[in-house]
């Protein structure tokens, strides 16, 4: 390993035998050499442990992590955190890949102004369909503070990937992800709000790859549904901050949509029992925010009020729209 890692990226690896070779090499082939590679076995049951070390054996900037069990996303990226010695942190899953040139694009901003966080633009392939996301990004001409961004930006994508986070200002705020599904959504709305020090790069360098055994892909279960409401209750606490809830903020119309999800992936299940609780869950959020939400003006008039009033009729007009 380079002494001085410009940039640790950190890979977790559950039964990743199929699509480890593209995300490694990807980061291998990288233009900026200077990377702390760290490879995490989540207690895989595949070949993925011979293949971490087969790539510890070939490059002196890869080092391997081993879980005796399988401990979910969030802890296999808290344990590489805790590795990681580089000036910046980036997070890829198994199952994707990089541009050549992206990490390199995005430290050298990063580098240069500053940055606590810098968001960048991802590609989602899905079958043979691609499309670039966020769909509208805003470059600021200066670093903005996260509570600006919210108040200024587009809505934050909560994914942990496709951004650059300095590692300074992760272990400092001592910032970590959450056991089980959607742990990125809180770990990024709260370092958003600490953040002093943020910016976006609009350069679509992560392909992002929806398998059919992905989240997004597969069949969705009660702990899903069960993740997700301790997602949103977790984000609950960001709207005793003033400086989140003015009526231009993105983080109600963000979180207005994010109960919009959740109605829609209890549709989906289509069980009469996950629909009653999802719509009891989203009542009590709703007679605590909805107020807030109808006023922000962050979201075009009707969606605000719909959302603002309910979310699940929302997703179910939505899911009439695509039929």
């Amino acid at each position: 390993m380079y002494h001085k890692a410009k940039v640790s990226v950190i890979i977790p690896v559950y039964n990743g035998e199929k699509t480890l070779n593209k995300a490694v090499d990807s980061v291998l082939n990288q233009s900026l050499a200077e990377l702390q590679i760290i490879l995490i076995d989540d207690g895989s049951t595949d070949k993925t442990p011979v293949l971490l070390q087969q790539y510890k054996m070939s490059d002196n900037r890869i080092e391997t992590l081993t879980h005796s069990k399988n401990q979910g996303l969030g802890a296999a990226r808290n344990s590489g955190i805790k590795l990681a010695t580089g000036e910046y942190l980036f997070f890829l899953d198994a199952d994707d890949y990089l541009h050549l040139n992206f990490i390199e694009s995005l430290y050298d901003k990063a580098r240069k102004e500053n940055l606590d966080i810098l968001q960048g633009q991802y590609v989602k392939h899905r079958d043979e369909k691609k499309e670039i996301f966020p769909k509208k990004m805003i470059p600021f001409a200066r670093p903005v503070s996260g509570v600006e961004y919210y108040n200024e930006g587009v809505l934050i994508e909560p994914q942990a990937w496709a951004k650059l986070w300095k590692t300074d200002f992760v272990k400092s705020n001592q910032l970590k992800f959450e056991s089980g599904y959607y742990e990125d959504l809180i770990f990024s709305h709260r370092a958003f709000y600490q953040a002093q020090r943020v910016n976006n790069l609009i350069l679509p360098g992560y392909h992002y790859i929806v398998h059919n055994n992905s989240i997004t892909g597969q069949n969705l279960t009660t702990k899903h549904i069960h993740d997700y409401q301790k997602a949103l209750n977790g984000l609950q606490a960001l709207f005793m901050m003033d400086d989140l809830i003015k009526n231009t903020s993105g983080f109600p119309a963000s979180f207005a949509l994010y109960m919009s999800h959740l109605c829609q992936m209890a549709i989906k299940m289509n069980t009469q029992e996950t629909l009653k609780n999802t719509k009891k869950f989203i009542s009590e959020l709703i007679n605590k925010y909805g107020k807030i939400i109808r006023s922000n003006k962050r979201l075009d008039w009707k969606k605000r009020q719909l959302l603002g009033r309910n979310p699940c009729l929302y997703a179910q007009l939505k899911k009439m729209r695509k039929a």
